[in-house]
């Protein structure tokens, strides 16, 4: 199997890609409350409960992009839900979707080295593991959204 490069997947917020990533997570967990009874026969027994997921990143900032530190700082402040995918760029037939809240983001500059972001999203509501189609039809119904803005 060859080795994927953390670097080669993508973290975009609706269709902005968050600085320049190193490294992209994204976790699904299930709650599992145990069931178990006299007639599990000796064995546990479980039911699937709440459903989560979790995107965390670390970024290197480029201070002209338009999505950046600053920005994501003010996601937090203001309570800005928003939609975020993960996408491989070498294989692009896996696009993970969720909407979500920001729950950290931290800067840090070292000496002598690239200024470095770590971002964590906590998703909220019905998450999708899909083909690369969700992609190309986000991007084809924004080109449509601009035609028709150019033909007003």
């Amino acid at each position: 199997m060859p080795v994927i490069n953390g670097s080669n997947f993508l973290l975009v917020k609706d269709t902005t890609v968050i600085g320049h990533s190193k490294s992209v997570s994204f976790d699904i967990n299930a709650n599992l409350p145990e069931i178990t009874t006299k007639q599990s026969n000796g064995f546990k027994e479980f039911i699937v409960g709440l459903k989560s997921g979790n995107i965390t990143c670390e970024c290197v900032t480029d201070y002209s992009e338009t999505l950046q530190y600053n920005t994501l700082l003010d996601m937090i402040i203001t309570k800005e839900k928003a939609v975020f995918y993960v996408k491989e760029l070498l294989d692009p037939d896996l696009v993970l979707r969720g909407e979500g809240f920001i729950k950290s983001v931290t800067e840090t500059a070292e000496f002598e080295n690239a200024t470095t972001f770590n971002l964590e999203i906590d998703l909220t509501g019905i998450f999708t593991v899909s083909d690369g189609q969700t992609w190309e039809n986000i991007f084809r119904q924004w080109q449509t959204i601009s035609e028709n803005w150019q033909t007003l």
